[in-house]
């Protein structure tokens, strides 16, 4: 996506941050798609050595649809957003998963919500049956969870300010009016605690990601990844793409994944922290293979950019899916299903060679990994 900007000049870290709080500045067209996305990657002593942590992902979510269903729950909402002037009801849901280092918990959290933005307190809420929310306090974020008789309060501060780790917001205008539109902090120093049904607080440390997405428009199949590394770097990437796995779970009975045949988007991005360098390009190829685990998948990726070329591979551990199905219209006795699946997963190895001949080497970094497929019209 390509950075708004403001007079010529890029927005600044103070503007980014504020629309974070705000609804976009147009309403919401029928079938678009609004979330803030969270990932908590909780450490262990192991995790340096292995890449492998403990995961809560948290997603808040607005779509105005009259008819759709998310794990076959119900959360069809025609008209999700009132208010204005920085303070806004929304008619969503709020979802999490919890991946506690052996087992995946899958609808950790999930339910229509009643949520509150408020853009003066910086602050968006989800009360009900799991009340989460989350709010910002000077630099740090703080995003508080109950479910399952588990708490989390988990505090997200960005500790190294490099431009290229956020906040970063960038729009991608499509015709017909659709867009993509985004806001990032691609790797933020973790603490806080959690509470188990012990009664017993325990101290928590990690890496966190968060993202606000506004897709204004279909969503096509994608490939992405956000790693961590112990160096402090990060790397990300997505190929969105369309192919045959739009019709996986629809009118095709499998999911067979492969090498997109048509992409549609392409991108690479490492920091590699400890010289400050970045490596972006927009050249990617992602090959997809069933993993050792259990509906698991690995991702094996080579990219170039202006002065380098990388490969490496992704392989998920654990494994979570939120799959969507709405009417195709009228009366027809037929739906549309969208599978979006997610893996706890490590970057095992990841080497880059520059132009005139360097070569760095990433190790075991912790994060996600994801494979979209079918289509929601």
């Amino acid at each position: 996506m390509e950075p708004t900007t403001e007079g010529g000049n890029p927005p600044s870290r103070q503007a980014i941050m504020e629309r974070l709080w705000k609804m976009p500045p147009r309403p919401l067209a029928r079938g678009a798609w609004l979330w803030w996305f969270w990932l908590f990657f909780i450490h262990d002593e192991q995790t340096h050595k292995t890449g492998k942590c403990r995961q809560i992902m948290i997603l808040w979510s607005v779509k105005p649809e009259r008819r759709i269903s998310c794990n076959g729950l119900e959360l069809g909402v025609p008209k999700p957003v009132s208010g204005g002037e920085g303070r806004w009801e929304l008619q969503g849901a709020a979802a999490a998963w919890y991946y506690d280092g052996q087992r995946m918990h899958e609808n950790f959290v999930l339910e229509p919500s009643k949520m509150r933005l408020d853009a003066r307190e910086r602050s968006l809420e989800a009360p009900g049956k799991t009340p989460s929310k989350f709010w910002q306090e000077g630099e740090e974020f703080i995003t508080s969870i109950q479910a399952q008789g588990i708490e989390f309060e988990l505090r997200a501060k960005q500790t190294d300010f490099s431009p290229v780790l956020g906040p970063t917001e960038g729009s991608s205008p499509m015709p017909l009016g659709m867009e993509v539109a985004g806001t990032r902090l691609e790797r933020m120093e973790l603490g806080g605690w959690e509470k188990g049904a012990d009664g017993k607080r325990r101290k928590i440390v990690g890496t966190a990601y968060l993202q606000k997405i506004l897709l204004a428009a279909p969503p096509p199949q994608w490939y992405w990844g956000i790693y961590h590394f112990a160096d402090g770097s990060m790397a990300t990437y997505m190929q969105a793409y369309a192919g045959r796995a739009m019709l996986a779970d629809n009118m095709w009975p499998h999911r067979k994944l492969r090498k997109p045949s048509v992409s549609l988007k392409e991108d690479m991005l490492v920091y590699h922290a400890p010289s400050g360098r970045v490596f972006e390009g927009h050249q990617l190829t992602v090959k997809p293979r069933e993993g050792r685990e259990k509906n698991c998948w690995a991702h094996a990726l080579h990219a170039r950019g202006p002065d380098f070329e990388l490969e490496g591979e992704a392989e998920g551990y654990a494994h979570a899916c939120w799959s969507f199905k709405k009417p195709l219209g009228g009366h027809l006795p037929a739906w549309s299903t969208f599978r979006y699946n997610e893996y706890p997963s490590v970057l095992k190895r990841l080497r880059i060679k520059t132009a005139d001949g360097e070569s760095m080497v990433l190790e075991n970094g912790w994060g996600n990994m994801e494979n979209a497929w079918g289509f929601i019209l």
